[in-house]
């Protein structure tokens, strides 16, 4: 075969090309294909996740093995609200004490459903809900904490969470 003229004007850009890359051999290499990122579908959240909404993070926690209609009449104010902790102004430190302290006495005391004003965050240094997360980590990790969710729009929404607390037994008599 007769090579071309590179300066033929007449040749295909792909026969130049053909031709220039004739004596080029292909390397190997130990590194991944690349394939383009594919999205995966996002679920839709349970009962038990966050859900994000446009005037602020909603809250939403039911513990494992308890009936979602508990978390659903919650959030509707079934439960009577039978006591309020405010927590603005408070430290991490201090809010975190006083809200273990509250949820003890009132579980003890038999209450059923308590509401933690926590404040949306506008306040803090950075604007960030930092007493929020907070507030959402410590109702997890205690065991008589059945459900939470963000209070109604009219009882303080997304700056309070409404609490659903396990009976105490100790009442029963």
């Amino acid at each position: 075969m007769k090579a071309r003229d590179p300066d033929d004007k007449n040749q295909d850009d792909s026969e130049l090309f053909d031709q220039a890359m004739r004596d080029v051999k292909r390397l190997g290499h130990n590194q991944a294909a690349s394939r383009p990122a594919q999205t995966a579908p996002v679920p839709a959240p349970s009962a038990s996740q966050e859900i994000a909404s446009e005037f602020g993070e909603e809250l939403r926690y039911l513990r494992p093995g308890i009936q979602a209609s508990s978390l659903q009449k919650l959030r509707r104010g079934h439960f009577p609200i039978e006591a309020i902790l405010d927590l603005h102004g408070r430290t991490l430190v201090e809010a975190s004490s006083q809200l273990r302290q509250f949820l003890q006495e009132s579980q003890t005391a038999g209450r059923c459903a308590v509401r933690i004003v926590h404040g949306k965050g506008l306040g803090s240094i950075a604007h960030q809900p930092v007493l929020k997360s907070r507030v959402r980590q410590l109702l997890q990790e205690i065991t008589f904490v059945l459900a939470f969710c963000s209070a109604r729009p009219q009882e303080g929404g997304t700056g309070a969470v409404d609490v659903l607390l396990k009976k105490n037994r100790s009442f029963d008599r």
